[in-house]
C-alpha cells in the first residue's frame, strides 16, 4: 500500500499511541472487538489472565502486610513483556513515563543547557567542577542564554539544595520541569557565586549542527532523531545552500536513532516524489504492512553530491536513513557497516506508564532486511581506534598520564603537535591514528565548548575520505 511520510509510525523510541483505549483499561470482550484477532490463542490469554487473578486475588487476601498495588501493577506489566525475551521490548513505569516521553519526543519544561555532572564518587574538595554542574554550552536562544549563563559556569545549588550528591540524571532532572514554572540555580563564576531565578520553558534538543568545511562543504552531523529533527535538518540545508557549498557530508555515526519520523521527513528533503524511503512488513493477519514514499518537496538539487558517514553505532532510524539515501542513489555510504537494527516498536500508553513491543520488521527501498546484518557501506574505511589487543598498553598509557602531560606540556593545539605525540609514543603498541585520536580529543576538552571546532578532516580518517569524494567524484 502506498502511503505518504506524514502518517506516523514508531521504531525505538517514538511515542505513539496505538490501542490506547484497550489497553488502558479495557476488558477482553473489548480487546477482541478492537480487530486483534480472535482465535484459541486468545482463548489462552482469557483462561491465563483469569487464573492471574485469583492468584492476585488469594495473594492480596492472606499476605501478611499490605499489598503495594502499584508495586503488584508495575512488575506484573514488566514481567509479562519481558517474557518475550526482546530486548526492544519492556514496559516503563509511572516513576519513569515523564523521562521517557521526554526523550522520545526531544521535547521538555527546563532551562535548556547542555550539562556535565561527575559522579558523586569521584568528589574532590579542591576542584569545584568535580562536584558541581558544569553548564557545557546552553541552547541558542534558550532561557539559560538569555539570563548570561556561558560555557563553563558551575551550578552548585538547585533551589537551594546543594548539587554535590546528585548523579547527572538527578540534577538535570530537577532542572528541568512544568514549563512557566520558576527554578533558581546558584551559579558559581570564577571565584563568585550569585543566585539567578529562571522561568523554564518548552525546550526542544538540539539534533542537528553544521558548518562550512574545506572551504566549500557543507557538514553536518545528525546526533539522534527525534519528530523535530526534519525540521531542524531544513534549517541547516538551507543554510548551508545560501552559502554556495558545492556538496554535503551527512555524519551519522554513532547515531543510535529515534523517531522514524524524524529520519523519514529528513530522507524526504533529498529524494524525489514515489521514491520509497521504507516499507514495513507486521505480524502476519494484522493489517499493519505499509510502504512510505516521498513526497517531493525535495529542497536540495539533484546534482548535489551527498556523502553519509556511518559505523556500527549507526543504529535503527539512522539505518532507515542511510538505506533511503543510498539505495535510492541519492548518496554514497562512507565509514563501516552499521549496527543492524531491522525492526519497529510501537508505544503505548499503559495505566500510567508506556509499554514499548517491537510490532514489525522494516526493509530498504531495495527489500533488504538488514535486521542483525547491517548496511555495507559504499567505500570501506575504519574507524580509528584502539584494537583489542593494543588494550593493556592503552591502559598503561592511561596509569603513566602521558596525553594529559604531553598537552600541559606542549599546550597549543596544532597539527604539528598532535603528529609530534604519535610519533614519541609509537612504540608503545597502539596504533597511530588511535594515538593521535586521543591526543586530539585532549586538547579539545581544554577548548570551551562552543569554540570547539564541529569536525576535524585532517585526523578524521572517514571523514577525510568523504571530503576527498566530494572533490574529486569518486
Amino acid at each position: 500500500m502506498r502511503r505518504t511520510l506524514l502518517r506516523r509510525l514508531s521504531l525505538s523510541f517514538i511515542t505513539l499511541l496505538i490501542f490506547l483505549p484497550v489497553f488502558a483499561g479495557g476488558s477482553v470482550e473489548q480487546l477482541l472487538a478492537s480487530g486483534l484477532p480472535s482465535s484459541t490463542q486468545t482463548d489462552k490469554i482469557a483462561t491465563d489472565m483469569a487464573s492471574l487473578t485469583s492468584l492476585y486475588r488469594y495473594v492480596d487476601s492472606i499476605y501478611i502486610d499490605e499489598v503495594d498495588k502499584q508495586k503488584m501493577f508495575d512488575d506484573l506489566a514488566s514481567a509479562l513483556i519481558a517474557s518475550l525475551d526482546d530486548p526492544y521490548s519492556f514496559y516503563v513505569p509511572p516513576s519513569e513515563a515523564k523521562q521517557y516521553q521526554e526523550d522520545t519526543t526531544g521535547m521538555y519544561g527546563g532551562i535548556g543547557t547542555y550539562l556535565n555532572k561527575p559522579s558523586p564518587d569521584s568528589k574532590d574538595p579542591a576542584d569545584p567542577a568535580s562536584y558541581m554542574i558544569t553548564i557545557i554550552s546552553p541552547f541558542p536562544g534558550s532561557p539559560a542564554q538569555r539570563a548570561g549563563l556561558m560555557a563553563g559556569d558551575l551550578i552548585s545549588h538547585i533551589d537551594g539544595e546543594k548539587v554535590d550528591d546528585l548523579t547527572s540524571y538527578e540534577a538535570s532532572m530537577k532542572l528541568r520541569g512544568e514549563p512557566n514554572t520558576p527554578v533558581t540555580i546558584t551559579v558559581y563564576r570564577k571565584g563568585t557565586s550569585f543566585d539567578l531565578t529562571l522561568n523554564r520553558e518548552p525546550i526542544t534538543t538540539p539534533t542537528v549542527d553544521s558548518a562550512v568545511i574545506e572551504g566549500n562543504i557543507g557538514y553536518i552531523i545528525l546526533s539522534e532523531f527525534t519528530p523535530q529533527t526534519g525540521s531542524q535538518l531544513l534549517e541547516h540545508v538551507q543554510k548551508l545552500m545560501k552559502q554556495n557549498i558545492t556538496g554535503l557530508i551527512i555524519d551519522e555515526r554513532n547515531n543510535s536513532g529515534g523517531a522514524v519520523d524524524g529520519a523519514m521527513q529528513s530522507a524526504n528533503i533529498f529524494l524525489k516524489d514515489g521514491q520509497t524511503l521504507v516499507t514495513i512488513q507486521g505480524k502476519k493477519g494484522t493489517n499493519r504492512d505499509q510502504r512510505y514514499v516521498a513526497t517531493g518537496n525535495t529542497v536540495v538539487p539533484q546534482t548535489l553530491p551527498i556523502v553519509i558517514l556511518a559505523n556500527g553505532g549507526s543504529a535503527s532510524s539512522s539505518e532507515i536513513f542511510a538505506a533511503a539515501m543510498k539505495d535510492n542513489g541519492r548518496a554514497t555510504l562512507i565509514g563501516t557497516k552499521t549496527f543492524g537494527k531491522g525492526i519497529v516498536q510501537d508505544v503505548f500508553k499503559f495505566g500510567d506508564g508506556f509499554a514499548q513491543v517491537t510490532t514489525a520488521h522494516y526493509y530498504t527501498p531495495k527489500g533488504e532486511n538488514i535486521h542483525k546484518k547491517g548496511i555495507e557501506p559504499d567505500i570501506q574505511v575504519d574507524d580509528a581506534q584502539i584494537r583489542d589487543e593494543e588494550i593493556p598498553a592503552y591502559e598503561q598509557l592511561m596509569t603513566d598520564k602521558v596525553i594529559s602531560t604531553y598537552v600541559q606540556e606542549h599546550p597549543d593545539a596544532t597539527d604539528q603537535n598532535i603528529i609530534a605525540f604519535a610519533e614519541e609514543n609509537k612504540d608503545r603498541g597502539i596504533n597511530a591514528d588511535a594515538l593521535k585520536l586521543l591526543v586530539r580529543n585532549e586538547y579539545l576538552s581544554k577548548i570551551p565548548y562552543d569554540q570547539r571546532p564541529i569536525a576535524d578532516p585532517t585526523f578524521d580518517n572517514q571523514l577525510k575520505r568523504a571530503v576527498q569524494f566530494i572533490q574529486e567524484g569518486k
